[in-house]
């Protein structure tokens, strides 16, 4: 008798691994969804006021990959495949403004690139990073006419090397930064296994940004009018990033919102796909601002919007004043 239960026990242990009880090769069940504080609406005038409310006219921009990382997909969006292997661009934007000169939004890698290049670093999910002879920013804004002391800002949507190392190159620049960037101990927990991203910012042309008295800007909690004139809006988008920072540019032919870190690929903003939770601050604050940017897309219907490590919205709305530069 007994060795007819054993027998039978053995059957029914076989069958559910059969069935998928067991995890043999079972995938495991979907993390559950952040949590989304309510959504900010547009106001219903915000697409039509935004060439109103524009001073200056003539702004170009122009992007530049300057290296470029290597992750698995699944990473940087849920909808890719843990078996992928990307190597997302790492850019840098310039600004043209008629009247404030060249502005760049990120200042890309540092010009040693020392240990960064071969290990992981704490908070970051792009490194190793590569960077081909010839293809820093300092050399691709000469090949364009631009020498560093032409920069009159560079705007920092984050502190992470492949943000901010080189805005030291620049020496008559302003640099912009959101004052929790600066000061987040999050920000700083980040930062314990890489070089100190202040080492890389001259301080004293150093103007943060504090967003906690700034008014809402269309569906973005918080917004500041970089030179008053309608042109560069800084957006808040604390959450992928402690202390966050994205630029809104109201061009000629229509708004471009650079996002920084607040979002990696398309897939984050457009099927609300989210990134390993490792790599940024806060998942519900990702997905916030992931979801204000769809809302503003649909607010602002000339909107492109470009993620920091994706490069499709460029081809899907071509624009003749937003120009990839080979």
């Amino acid at each position: 008798m007994r060795r007819i239960l054993s027998a039978l026990t053995l059957v029914c242990f076989a069958g559910c691994a059969e069935i998928g009880l067991e995890p043999n090769g079972v995938a495991p069940p979907p993390a559950p969804r952040p949590i989304l504080r309510p959504a900010r609406a547009a106001s219903a005038t915000f697409g039509a006021g935004l060439i109103a409310h524009r001073k200056v006219d003539g702004l170009r921009v122009e992007i530049f990959v300057i290296g470029e990382g290597k992750v698995r997909g699944n990473l940087l969006s849920e909808l890719k495949s843990p078996e992928s292997r990307l190597t997302p661009p790492l850019t840098v934007v310039l600004i043209r403004h008629p009247k404030e000169g060249a502005l760049l939004f990120g200042a890309g890698l540092p010009e040693d690139l020392g240990g960064l290049g071969a290990r992981r670093l704490r908070g970051s999910a792009l490194s190793p990073f590569k960077v081909s002879p010839g293809r820093d920013i300092v050399s691709r804004l000469a090949a364009q006419g631009v020498k560093p002391e032409d920069v009159r800002t560079v705007i920092l949507p984050d502190l992470a090397p492949e943000w901010a190392g080189r805005a030291g190159a620049f020496p008559n620049a302003t640099i912009i930064l959101s004052s929790q960037a600066w000061t987040n101990p999050k920000r700083r927990a980040l930062e314990r296994d890489m070089p100190d991203p202040r080492a890389f910012i001259p301080e004293e042309r150093l103007k943060l940004q504090d967003f906690s008295q700034s008014p809402p800007y269309g569906t973005f909690d918080h917004g500041i009018d970089l030179f008053k004139d309608g042109t560069v809006i800084l957006i808040d988008l604390d959450g992928g990033a402690a202390g966050g920072m994205g630029a809104w540019i109201n061009l000629d032919s229509g708004p471009m919102l650079l996002t920084g870190p607040a979002a990696f690929v398309y897939d984050n903003i457009f099927d609300a796909a989210l990134p390993d939770k490792k790599f940024v601050v806060d998942i519900s604050s990702f997905a916030w601002n992931a979801r204000a940017m769809n809302q503003a897309s649909e607010a602002a219907p000339r909107l492109v919007i470009l993620p920091a490590h994706d490069l499709s919205t460029l081809k899907l709305s071509p624009r003749p004043d937003i120009t990839l530069v080979p």
